[in-house]
């Protein structure tokens, strides 16, 4: 088995974890099997790209079907070194499913951790078991997104929090917030790479005054046109992707 850096592998793109990967083998698991031979009908000798989620990929080929699952045979190993710095997005709860559709945005251009928050004027507040379901829905559309983008790196949707205590003491990053004289780019000059940079977005009701203040951050607007949360989140991160030299 061959080693090399970023190279493009072939074929469709799953994530296996370490403990399914064994020598120059990976078995990919029931449901990953299910779509890989009944809807993509995929057959022995296949190209597959497989990952373990932590950012090393390889080019593989389907051996076989055994048990409900497939057996691949792992033939190039690609390392594909962590983007730095790290995007984190804590994102206060938008109405209905908007976080489903932002969270697919998000991982598609390449935000390493996703925070779903409550906050003040949130209009949507999870009980402990509605959040839990919620979780694992976003968890299965960023693992779903990242596959489509081919990611290297599964990226982590966080439990559902509060805005309040999101922000640890001494980050790095930016709010975004409707009542912020400063233009985003001059906060973004001032902003020093780190190895993890937060971007905080309010709901479709806007943050308070001290719920940025909280967050110890610098706040920022994006313009005088007015952005649905979900556009804000998508725009914002492409800012800071550009700003730091990532979108190459």
């Amino acid at each position: 088995m061959s080693l090399s850096y970023s190279t493009p592998t072939q074929g469709p793109h799953f994530f296996v974890p370490p403990d399914r990967i064994e020598g120059a083998r990976a078995t990919i698991g029931a449901d990953d099997a299910r779509h890989l031979l009944t809807v993509l009908r995929a057959r022995p000798g296949d190209p597959i790209s497989v990952s373990d989620g932590a950012g090393t990929r390889w080019q593989a080929r389907l051996a076989e079907a055994r048990h409900g699952e497939v057996i691949v045979d792992l033939v190039d190993q690609v390392v594909v070194p962590r983007a730095v710095p790290r995007l984190k997005v804590v994102h206060a709860l938008p109405k209905r499913r908007k976080l489903d559709d932002v969270v697919q945005r998000l991982v598609e251009v390449g935000v390493d951790r996703i925070v779903p928050v409550h906050s003040e004027r949130s209009q949507v507040q999870l009980d402990t078991a509605r959040a839990a379901k919620a979780s694992a829905r976003w968890k299965a559309v960023a693992e779903a997104a990242a596959k489509q983008s081919r990611r290297a790196w599964l990226p982590v949707v966080e439990p559902v929090g509060e805005w309040t205590t999101a922000f640890p003491a001494g980050v790095a990053g930016v709010v975004l917030w409707e009542e912020s004289e400063v233009a985003l780019r001059n906060v973004l000059d001032g902003l020093a790479a780190a190895e993890t940079v937060v971007l905080g977005i309010g709901p479709e009701g806007g943050l308070t005054a001290d719920e940025v203040r909280v967050t110890g951050l610098a706040h920022a607007t994006m313009g005088e046109t007015v952005l649905r949360t979900e556009t804000a989140a998508l725009v914002a991160v492409s800012a800071l992707r550009y700003h730091f030299g990532l979108m190459a």
